[in-house]
Parts: C-alpha cells; sequence; structure tokens
C-alpha cells in the first residue's frame, strides 16, 4: 500500500493527470501498468538528485550554520542515519587534516 505522506505529486508523462508519484515521471497508476506490461524503458529515469559530494557540502554548510544532525538530515533530505554517516566522514576529513 502506498503511504502518500511519504509520496509527492507528479504529472504522469503517460497520462498527464496529476497523481502520487511512482517514478520516471509517471503516476503510481501508470508506473505499474508499464512495469507489467514491460514498457518501463519509454520512461527513461530521471536524474534529480545531487552528487553525494553536493549533499555533504550542503549537509556541512547546515552544521557550520549551527543546525543540529537531525535538522541538517531534514533540511537536505535525507535519512538521518546518511547524515550520520555525512558527520562521520566530515570528522574523519578534519582528522586528516589536522594531521
Amino acid at each position: 500500500m502506498i503511504d502518500p505522506r511519504k509520496c509527492t505529486e507528479v504529472l504522469c508523462a503517460c497520462c498527464e493527470e496529476l497523481g502520487l508519484h511512482g517514478g520516471r515521471g509517471l503516476c503510481h497508476t501508470c508506473y505499474r501498468r508499464h512495469l507489467a506490461a514491460g514498457t518501463l524503458a519509454q520512461y527513461p529515469r530521471l536524474q534529480t538528485w545531487l552528487s553525494a559530494q553536493g549533499r555533504i557540502a550542503d549537509f556541512a554548510e547546515l552544521r557550520e550554520r549551527g543546525l543540529t544532525v537531525r535538522e541538517a538530515a531534514e533540511q537536505i533530505g535525507v535519512s538521518l542515519r546518511t547524515a550520520e554517516r555525512y558527520q562521520a566522514r566530515l570528522n574523519s576529513q578534519e582528522g586528516v587534516a589536522a594531521a
């Protein structure tokens, strides 16, 4: 079952209706239909995310402003666990720079 709180709405590239995003710019209904029919290749994957380095840089900037790890994670749209990994990476880089 789809949790609508975790989905964004999209103007579907297939039916041109507004609906919950299923992937590849398709609403959930069209995504499932094309998946079953084997025609998803008609709709390329969307490349909308930032690179990992870009997200880490954004995370570092938010942490420098005084936000907590949790607050910074919410701001850049990553999980708390991912933000903790970013913090560990930043901490290890500081240790290398200080040595």
